[in-house]
């Protein structure tokens, strides 16, 4: 056998051995895929089942309200004014609780206080004379006419001293009721004149809040209608049915109970303006549109089931539900985007 011959059939042996080792490695990558792709997908396990939060459609008491602004005042409050003129003298400090009747301050002058003086021995010397005259008369010594001339000179220095007495006692400043000293606004050892305020006097105890009501919503605000402060419940006291000049708002007022309210400060409330009782209410959260209607998804059997509702007054998260769904129905609570009616789901136990 030639050299040429043998090189051949060496060369043709290998070839068919490469060729046998490249089907091989299709046979083995086209079987690979199929396990992948197709094989592993028929066996791999079901998705598994949505988790769905749900709520009992109950009975319940649903409250619609408009936000309003008020200032917080006091009920009592009063400005002493000056009604005369001197030096003020302060007796109390400002923020000092004070009694009904208490000496809060004084208006020094010299002139008023001398006249009241003067006015009080004048009434005294005249009183004396009067009571000499009148036990002489009885042994004849005087007339009658001198003793009345005497009494009508007693009686008018008995009015001279209550004149200056009012005058002075104007020069007081006494607090008209229990409450708290405000900021004086003139300071100790200044002249004031007739006229200038001197000092507030309000009592913190008996405290209101003042409202500027929309008249639009008048009509269907009453007195007595409640009202949410500081997340307690008041009742308005008095609405003016009439609109006021400056706000061209109707003003009203609420009497409040607050130890720590700050007097002139804004406040925040809300104004209960219509209530339903025993109506379905539902979160709001559970409401989607579909198809430009209001739907909820009901929980029948551990499936989705869509339920087109009407709605009527809402209130932050809540909602009143008129028709579509009764009482101990099941529905999603929230998050109703990727749910379809069908679907199995298992209910959220919290």
């Amino acid at each position: 056998m030639s050299l040429r011959l043998i090189i051949r059939r060496v060369r043709n042996t290998l070839c068919s051995r490469y060729k046998t080792i490249g089907l091989s490695s299709t046979i083995l990558t086209a079987l690979s895929v199929y396990y992948i792709f197709y094989y592993h997908a028929s066996i791999s396990p079901p998705p598994p089942i949505k988790i769905v939060e749900v709520v009992t459609v109950t009975p319940s008491t649903i409250e619609k309200t408009i936000k309003l602004i008020g200032t917080i005042r006091p009920k009592h409050a009063t400005i002493l004014v000056a009604k005369g003129s001197g030096m003020l003298d302060t007796l109390m400090s400002s923020g000092q609780t004070v009694k009904k009747g208490d000496l809060i301050a004084k208006i020094t002058n010299p002139d008023i206080e001398r006249s009241y003086q003067l006015s009080k021995e004048t009434e005294q010397l005249e009183n004396t004379q009067y009571q000499r005259l009148k036990s002489l008369q009885k042994t004849g010594f005087v007339s009658a006419r001198e003793v009345e001339e005497k009494k009508r000179i007693w009686i008018d220095s008995q009015k001279e001293r209550a004149r200056t007495k009012i005058e002075l006692k104007n020069m007081r400043f006494y607090a008209p009721f229990d409450g708290v000293i405000g900021a004086f606004k003139i300071k100790e050892g200044a002249q004031v004149t007739e006229g200038v305020p001197i000092v507030t006097i309000y009592d913190p105890n008996s405290l209101s809040v003042e409202i500027d009501i929309p008249c639009t919503n008048n009509h269907a605000i009453a007195e007595n209608q409640p009202i949410y402060i500081f997340n307690q419940r008041y009742h308005l006291n008095h609405v003016q049915k009439m609109i006021d000049d400056e706000t061209h708002m109707c003003p009203a007022d609420v009497d409040i109970q607050c130890t720590r309210c700050l007097i002139g400060a804004s406040v925040s409330s809300q104004l209960v303006v219509n209530k339903k009782t025993e109506t379905l209410i539902i979160p709001t959260q559970a409401l989607f549109l579909k198809q430009g209607k209001t739907h909820v998804y009901k929980v029948v059997d551990k499936k989705i089931e869509l339920i087109a509702v009407k709605t009527g007054i809402q209130e932050k998260d809540k909602v009143e539900i008129i028709s579509g769904l009764k009482s101990g129905d099941q529905i999603v609570s929230k998050n109703p985007e990727r749910l379809y009616p069908g679907l199995d789901v298992s209910i959220y136990k919290g």
